[in-house]
C-alpha cells in the first residue's frame, strides 16, 4: 500500500511539472519569438500580396485560438489588386494565423497552417471586362528555382475559420450577385496541396442571390455540409458530398465547376427529393413567408435542377438551365376558407438553353386542383420561345374565385365571381409575323368583383362572356366576341358588346355605354411608373 502511494505521488508530481512546463512555454514562447514572427510575416506579405495591406497592431499568443500559437493583427485592411487598388477587398476586426510550433522552435521559421478571420467585411468584384479585385496573392514564378534559404513565412494551410462575416460578390461579366450576411465558415483539408479535399461547414443568416438581375434567393438562411475536391492546377472544383439546407428546404447536389481563362465550365445537378410543399415555400421571398405562417399547407414536393455548359462573355457562350418541380396531394387552406384547395398536383418543367429567353421552354404537364363539389381546374400548357412563342394549351375548369381567394388566404387582393373556362390553343404567337395559335375557347365570369390594397373601392358586377376562335393560325382568322363585357366602378356602370374580326385589318362591331374614369380605375392595379 505504501509503495502504491509513493508511485501515485511520483506520477502526480511529474504531471504537475509537465503542466507547469507547458504553461511556462505558452507564456515564454511568445516573448522569445515576437520579432521572428512579426518580421517574417511582413516579409511574406511584401513578397506575396499585390494589394496594399494595413493593420493596427500585432499579438503573439497561445490563448487566442488554443492550442495553436497564433499571430493576430487588429483592424486588418487589404485593398484589391489592379485596377482596384483604392477599393477595399477585406476589412476585419481581427485576423489570426496559426504557427507551426516545431518549425518555429527548431528552425526559427514561420510556417502558417491555420487562418482565423473574425468580424469581417469582404467585397469581391469582377467588372464587365472580367478583371477581378481578388487577385492579390502573387505566387512564385514556376521557372525560378525553389527557395531554400528559409527566409520569410510560408503557407501550408490545414484550417480556415471565418466568424461573423458580411461578404458581397459581384460579377458584372456573368451578371451574378451574391450577398451573404452573418457568415460562419470552417474549412479543413490540405489546402496547400495541388489537389485536396476541402471539408466545409457553412452557416449564413441572410443570403441573397441574383442572376441577370432576377433574385432566386432573398434573405434566406443557409447551412451547408460539403466535401469538395479542389484541383488548383486546373482550377476545378468537384462537388463530392454536398448537403445544403435553405431555410427548411434540404438540397443535395453534385458535379463540378472549372474556372477558365475567360469564364466558367459548369456541370451541376441538384435535387430536393421527398420534401413537403411547406418546405418548398420556405425558400420564397420573405413577403410570402408571413402568408405561409397563417395557412395550413400539406402535400409532397420534389425539385430537380441542373446547370451545364460553358459561360464565356467574350465567346458568347452560356450554360443550359433545366428545372423540374413536382407537387402531389397538395392541400392549402386558410382559416377563413369554407373549403380548402385540395388534390393539388403539378408537374412543371423549365428548359433554358444558353440562358436565352428566345429558346425558353415551359412544359406544364399538369396542373390541377379541387375547391369542393363542381369546382375544379385542370391545365396542360407547353410553350417554346418568347418573342416568337410556340403554344400548345388545354385549360378548362369551373372555379369560385372567392373560395379560391379564401383558401389561399390572399391579403393584397380580393377577387370574387364564378369563372368557367374551356380553351384549347395550338400554334405560334408572333406579333411581327402576325401569327396566332389555332384557338377555340370560351371564358365566362359571373358576379365578378375585384379590389386591391392600392384603391379603396372595388370594381364590381363584372360579367364576361367571351368566345375566341382562330381557324388557321394567323391574325387574319382571329375572332373575339364579347357578348357582353360589363362592370360597375364607383356607381358608374359600363357595358360593352363587341365582335372583332381579322386582326390584320381589324373589322369591328362595338356597342359601348357608360362612364369610365381611366385615372381612378388604373389606380386599382397600380402599375409603377404608369399614369
Amino acid at each position: 500500500m505504501e509503495r502504491f502511494k509513493r508511485t501515485a505521488l511520483k506520477i502526480l508530481k511529474w504531471i504537475g511539472i509537465s503542466i507547469a512546463s507547458v504553461l511556462f512555454l505558452m507564456f515564454i514562447i511568445p516573448v522569445l519569438f515576437p520579432g521572428t514572427v512579426s518580421e517574417q510575416v511582413k516579409i511574406f506579405a511584401n513578397k506575396h500580396l499585390a494589394g496594399k495591406l494595413d493593420y493596427r497592431k500585432t499579438h503573439l499568443t497561445f490563448f487566442m485560438h488554443f492550442p495553436s500559437l497564433t499571430v493576430s493583427v487588429d483592424d486588418f485592411l487589404l485593398k484589391g489588386s489592379k485596377p482596384f487598388e483604392n477599393d477595399t477587398l477585406l476589412a476585419a476586426r481581427e485576423v489570426s494565423v496559426g504557427i507551426n510550433l516545431k518549425n518555429l522552435i527548431f528552425d526559427r521559421q514561420v510556417k502558417i497552417d491555420e487562418i482565423y478571420v473574425t468580424d469581417a467585411y469582404g467585397n469581391v468584384f469582377v467588372n464587365s471586362k472580367g478583371e477581378a479585385n481578388y487577385n492579390v496573392y502573387v505566387s512564385k514564378p514556376s521557372g525560378k528555382p525553389k527557395d531554400t534559404t528559409g527566409t520569410g513565412a510560408s503557407i501550408k494551410l490545414d484550417l480556415i475559420k471565418l466568424k461573423n462575416w458580411n461578404i458581397t460578390y459581384r460579377d458584372h461579366s456573368a451578371r451574378v450577385l451574391v450577398d451573404a450576411k452573418g457568415l460562419n465558415y470552417t474549412g479543413k483539408g490540405g489546402l496547400s496541396e495541388d489537389i485536396f479535399d476541402l471539408e466545409t461547414d457553412l452557416d449564413i443568416d441572410k443570403l441573397d442571390f441574383s442572376l441577370n438581375r432576377i433574385y432566386y434567393a432573398k434573405q434566406k438562411t443557409l447551412h451547408a455540409n460539403l466535401i469538395t475536391r479542389i484541383n488548383t492546377n486546373a482550377l476545378t472544383f468537384v462537388l463530392r458530398k454536398n448537403e445544403l439546407r435553405i431555410n427548411d428546404l434540404p438540397l443535395k447536389f453534385n458535379g463540378f465547376i472549372s474556372i477558365l481563362k475567360d469564364g466558367y465550365n459548369l456541370d451541376i445537378n441538384a435535387a430536393s427529393e421527398k420534401t413537403t410543399i411547406r418546405d418548398m415555400i420556405s425558400v420564397l421571398p420573405p413577403q410570402y413567408l408571413n402568408w405561409a405562417k397563417d395557412t395550413k399547407i400539406e402535400g409532397n414536393s420534389d425539385l430537380f435542377f441542373s446547370l451545364k455548359g460553358k459561360f464565356s462573355e467574350p465567346r458568347n457562350l452560356k450554360p443550359r438551365l433545366q428545372a423540374r418541380l413536382l407537387v402531389s396531394d397538395g392541400f392549402i387552406s386558410n382559416g377563413k376558407a369554407p373549403v380548402p384547395m385540395d388534390h393539388l398536383n403539378m408537374d412543371l418543367n423549365v428548359d433554358l438553353p444558353d440562358l436565352n429567353t428566345d429558346q425558353l421552354g415551359i412544359n406544364l404537364k399538369t396542373l390541377g386542383f379541387d375547391l369542393g363539389p363542381n369546382n375544379n381546374f385542370k391545365a396542360v400548357v407547353r410553350t417554346k420561345g418568347l418573342e416568337e412563342m410556340q403554344i400548345n394549351a388545354d385549360v378548362r375548369g369551373a372555379v369560385d374565385l372567392r373560395t379560391l381567394n379564401q383558401a389561399l388566404g390572399l391579403k393584397d387582393i380580393d377577387v370574387r365571381g364564378l369563372l368557367n373556362t374551356n380553351i384549347k390553343a395550338n400554334g405560334i404567337f408572333s406579333l411581327d409575323k402576325k401569327l396566332f395559335p389555332k384557338t377555340n375557347g370560351t371564358l365566362n365570369l359571373k358576379n365578378g368583383w375585384l379590389k386591391t390594397k392600392y384603391y379603396p373601392n372595388p370594381i364590381k358586377n363584372i360579367g364576361i362572356a367571351a368566345n375566341i376562335i382562330d381557324t388557321d393560325g394567323t391574325f387574319k382568322s382571329l375572332g373575339i366576341k364579347l357578348n357582353p363585357f360589363r362592370f360597375d366602378f364607383e356607381g358608374n356602370p359600363v357595358f360593352v358588346k363587341a365582335d372583332l374580326q381579322n386582326f390584320e385589318d381589324i373589322l369591328y362591331k362595338v356597342r359601348a355605354k357608360g362612364v369610365l374614369n381611366i385615372g381612378r380605375i388604373y389606380r386599382v392595379f397600380a402599375k409603377k411608373d404608369w399614369t
